[in-house]
């Protein structure tokens, strides 16, 4: 039964460790997010799929049929998943038995999506703690199409990520696949930072936001289907032309045409939708693409700080299948967007920022009041035996930069938010013509520039170059 990798990082701070963190600072014991357990005895949540035959990545899949199937195998089938397939509880023997008749069984338990916050070394040796001003319209070019009119307006954007919460934006709709909730919500507050992103670079475009996570920025599989699902089902309600999925795991050892979430994507690509997905902050290392980013249909966006210099954190290929990914680069650090008041990303950032501006006496005095902010940080053992300085530089040189711009802002690192840049620069090329998903594809990876120094699997075909694209979408007219 596949699982895919996700989890522990050391070069980033996973959603629990970030939830840890925030609880130490507040004074809790301990934090009200637990981990997802490894392993677990007895049956388990998986999603059970055909093996796709030659041909057709999404040929037709009859749910009900497949259930009826299991069900005479004394399979507990739970839901239908409309061209993938079932979820269902099974335990090991059971899931060995079925791929041993053809089956594919894929691990449906509940998982990191959000994929956390990396770590960036900062220079502390000039003693101030300004981080860098980063503009990600300017260095993508996306203001050369908003002085031309090119803005996204007519377009609309779904992103599929931990809800949304922002109430001087009105959403064009609105749809929860975790728990239903009838208005928008974002206790993350992932979400709503990456639809301020798709508006940075597409500020006239409309935005629909479907929530995949919970509150813990946890999900399984069969939500982001769902989701995709939905917005499949609503395209044309809604004019859906663009999909962004800042979301994912790491990679699960799958051939893309075995992977569920990314039959979905290829779904929605056929029925004409643009899926931009963030690659994933596992880097440097090769192979650390997980889907939907490893979809050969994505379009797979990777994290740079400028038009020079890829993110060390950002993922790299190639894919299980081979496959040369990320396809183009955008910046994805020091990204200022929408915070939701209360939200793990905002209290992150009030966090980080109170522990950047103490001093090495105060932070000595504050991991002896509150231990536990040891293991959450990710400190040796005996920092406390150091000197003051030294405990400053250690902690200081390993947080993630992420800080508060001013009052309902957030700025953070991660690919992330490079993705939905590029989201926002596919809507407005959309405004521009009426182009299919593979066409515009091609020309973001066509027009992009390269960055000397990178391979094809880090850098793709280079930094996103928004005017030259959309002087190959004109000469398509």
């Amino acid at each position: 039964m596949s699982t895919p990798i996700g989890g522990s990082n050391s070069q980033y701070f996973t959603p629990t460790q970030l939830s840890r963190i925030n609880a130490a600072m507040r004074g809790e014991t301990e934090s009200p997010f637990k981990a997802v357990p490894a392993s677990q005895d007895g049956p388990q949540d998986v999603i059970i799929m055909r093996a796709p035959g030659e041909g057709d990545l999404t040929q037709s899949v009859d749910p009900r049929q497949l259930h009826k199937q299991l069900a005479e195998k004394g399979v507990e089938v739970q839901e239908q998943l409309e061209t993938v397939g079932v979820t269902a509880k099974v335990d090991q023997k059971t899931a060995e038995k079925l791929e041993k008749e053809g089956y594919l069984v894929f691990d449906n338990r509940p998982r990191d999506l959000w994929p956390g916050l990396p770590k960036i070394q900062v220079n502390l040796d000039s003693g101030d703690n300004a981080m860098p001003v980063v503009d990600p319209v300017a260095l993508t070019k996306a203001d050369s199409l908003h002085q031309q009119g090119i803005t996204g307006k007519g377009q609309v954007v779904a992103v599929l990520d931990s809800g949304f919460d922002h109430p001087q934006y009105d959403l064009l709709a609105w749809q929860d696949v975790v728990d239903g909730s009838p208005k928008p919500i974002d206790p993350v507050g992932h979400g709503t930072h990456v639809a301020g992103d798709v508006l940075a670079t597409a500020p006239d475009a409309k935005i629909v936001a479907v929530r995949v996570m919970d509150e813990k920025g946890q999900g399984r599989p069969s939500d982001i289907i769902r989701g995709l699902q939905w917005t499949i089902q609503n395209k044309e309600k809604y004019g859906i032309e663009v999909i962004n999925m800042s979301l994912g795991a790491g990679p699960d050892g799958l051939p893309d045409r075995q992977d569920p979430i990314n039959r979905a994507v290829e779904l929605a690509t056929r029925m004409g939708m643009t899926v931009v997905a963030a690659g994933g902050n596992s880097g440097p290392d090769a192979r650390t693409l997980g889907s939907p980013a490893d979809s050969a249909s994505a379009l797979t966006v990777g994290a740079t700080l400028d038009r020079q210099q890829v993110s060390d954190f950002s993922s790299r290929g190639p894919t299980d299948d081979g496959l040369t990914k990320p396809d183009v680069m955008a910046p994805g650090e020091f990204i200022v967007s929408w915070s939701v008041p209360g939200s793990e990303m905002e209290q992150t950032g009030k966090t980080v920022q109170a522990l950047r501006d103490m001093s090495g006496q105060q932070l000595k005095a504050l991991l002896t009041a509150k231990p536990q902010l040891i293991q959450g940080l990710g400190l040796p053992r005996d920092i406390l035996r150091r000197s003051p300085e030294e405990i400053a530089k250690i902690i200081k040189s390993g947080l993630p930069p992420v800080y508060i711009p001013e009052e309902g802002l957030v700025a953070a690192p991660g690919t992330s938010f490079a993705a939905p840049l590029v989201a926002g620069i596919v809507a407005g090329l959309e405004q521009a013509n009426d182009l299919d998903p593979r066409t515009l594809k091609e020309i973001l990876r066509n027009t992009a520039d390269p960055m000397p120094g990178f391979s094809a699997n880090e850098q793709g075909k280079g930094f996103v170059d928004a005017q030259e694209a959309l002087d190959q979408v004109r000469q398509r007219s």
